[in-house]
């Protein structure tokens, strides 16, 4: 069971590897009913081994939030068709709503926002890793005018209401633009929003 896993000593290869089989264990059992016993099977590895990694499920999950929230986010900035608008709002607005149908449409990310899961996604959203995830590969992409600080406030509030729109989709992507137009885009646009 844990041979060549030992023999691995590359700590980053280790993780995506663990991460993985975090992800079909997601899309099998769902969010809550996963295990660090169940975690390490799938991994190919023992328990003391997956421990070593990841001191808890709560830091599995923020590692594993993490690393999805860079994917998505660099898999929506990175699509060409998002960058023609003109306006500066708009692009972001488009961004937005497309970073709510990627994960949308992502089943191993879908199952996070169930109605059993809200809690797990709930403190989630308040980690300062997951964040700080998101406020780099994101919000400084917009403000890079921020001060660390401000950017990691303000990717909290993006968060925050990106993760309220998939536990509580609005009724259509109209309604849902309307609302982070209204609620999001004057935080990430206005440079005189105080933040501090």
């Amino acid at each position: 069971m844990t041979g060549d896993w030992l023999a691995d000593s590359r700590a980053e290869l280790a993780t995506e590897r663990i991460l993985d089989a975090v992800r079909a264990l997601f899309l099998d059992k769902g969010v809550s009913g996963v295990g660090m016993a169940e975690v390490a099977e799938a991994a190919g590895c023992s328990r003391a081994t997956l421990y070593r990694y990841f001191d808890n499920r709560q830091a599995l999950y923020v590692a594993f939030a993490g690393r999805e929230a860079r994917k998505v986010v660099e898999r929506v900035w990175g699509d060409p068709a998002l960058h023609t608008a003109a306006d500066p709002g708009e692009r972001l607005l488009d961004g937005l709503t497309a970073l709510l149908v990627e994960v949308r449409k992502t089943p191993h990310l879908a199952v996070w926002f169930a109605p059993g899961n809200a809690g797990i996604v709930a403190q989630l959203s308040n980690s300062s890793d997951v964040v700080d995830t998101l406020a780099t590969g994101f919000v400084s992409g917009f403000r890079p005018d921020l001060p660390a600080p401000a950017a990691q406030r303000l990717g909290q509030w993006v968060v925050r209401a990106m993760v309220s729109l998939l536990t509580l989709p609005g009724n259509g992507e109209d309604e849902e633009r309307a609302m982070l137009r209204n609620f999001v885009l004057p935080f990430l646009l206005d440079r005189g929003t105080a933040i501090e």
